[in-house]
């Protein structure tokens, strides 16, 4: 008996490691799950802005995966936000400028079914973390616009250029001060700069043909990659192509008639197709790839005219990749990806 007993209770606490550890690892894989996903979407949603941390709360309190099995909701996971992959972190950072990483941690209680038989507690507590970002990218295969503005100061974090401006995309066969310039180069130097390439329509890169100008604006169309340092070929293009290329891309957002990137942001009605990302230029006669940025595409109506008058669009800064929203950084692009 005394054998029998001994046996019972080895048999029972290789039972419980078989079903109650195995249960764990369940749950902190389908925690781990939860908090995956859950810090990529806050990640996604955080813009320099207080809206931004409140946004990427909902997306984690939103999120759809549950644990024990997908039959129980997670409830009480924490968010919190650094400006670095490694923290400090904080809850509600004042002010949320630069704070483009989000972590989350979520816990769950789970019942012991055998174990507690040879004296471990009746529960076990499993936990799981997660952290992802908004991670500088560098090069591109497909996605960017097929427009390259020249920075005004290549050192700049912007580039030189002031949110909420209006620059070039393509430049008019013959601009003209105070005339037919886009507000944010009407100025002498600009003009003179922008007069100084090859092409008497400079801003369109590396194609001429009607379709791929087509293809490259409405559907993010990339004739060859793009990366920093790399040597662009201006073109110029078929204007009449550009111009109903860009009012269909306009038309192909849910929010077609925002005014300006702080109305659409604002309204939350848009799917992001009047976002682009743009590559930045040196200028020539190298037109160097200096970097990328977030440009806001106009209202239809501003893009009507022909080839004596600019293609202009609102600069706003950072991109991020699937954002529906500026990011959180320096400008430049960024992909959201984990981190931890």
């Amino acid at each position: 008996m005394i054998t029998a007993g001994v046996w019972a209770a080895a048999m029972l606490g290789m039972l419980g490691l078989a079903v109650d550890v195995g249960r764990l690892y369940i749950v902190k894989s389908e925690l781990q799950t939860f908090a995956d996903s859950a810090a990529l979407a806050a990640a996604l949603e955080l813009d320099g802005s207080a809206e931004g941390l409140e946004r990427a709360r909902n997306a984690v309190a939103t999120n759809a995966n549950r644990w024990n099995f997908a039959t129980a909701v997670i409830n009480g996971a924490q968010t919190e936000f650094s400006t670095s992959p490694t923290g400090p972190w904080q809850s509600n950072p004042i002010p949320a400028t630069s704070h483009r990483f989000a972590r989350v941690s979520v816990s769950a209680s789970v019942r012991l079914l055998f174990l507690p038989v040879v004296g471990a507690g009746s529960s076990g507590t499993v936990r799981a973390v997660a952290a992802a970002g908004q991670v500088n990218k560098t090069s591109f295969s497909e996605g960017t616009f097929p427009f390259s503005p020249f920075a005004h100061d290549a050192s700049d974090a912007n580039f030189g250029f002031v949110p909420g401006y209006h620059y070039t995309l393509r430049w008019p066969a013959n601009p003209k001060l105070n005339v037919n310039v886009c507000p944010g180069d009407n100025a002498p130097e600009w003009i003179a700069k922008g007069e100084d390439g090859s092409s008497s329509e400079r801003g369109y890169i590396e194609e001429t043909s009607s379709a791929v100008i087509r293809a490259a604006i409405i559907a993010d169309y990339q004739t060859k990659p793009l990366s920093i340092g790399l040597a662009l070929t201006m073109t110029g293009g078929a204007k009449q192509t550009q111009r109903e290329a860009l009012q269909e891309r306009v038309r192909q957002d849910s929010d077609s008639v925002s005014a300006t990137y702080a109305e659409y942001a604002a309204g939350r009605r848009g799917n992001g197709r009047r976002l682009v990302l743009v590559p930045i230029n040196d200028g020539p006669p190298n037109n160097i790839l200096v970097g990328f940025a977030l440009f806001f595409l106009l209202r239809e109506e501003e893009y009507v005219k022909g080839g004596n008058h600019p293609f202009c669009a609102e600069y706003v800064g950072p991109y991020v990749q699937g954002s529906r929203t500026k990011g959180a950084g320096q400008a430049g692009a960024y992909v959201v990806r984990l981190v931890a």
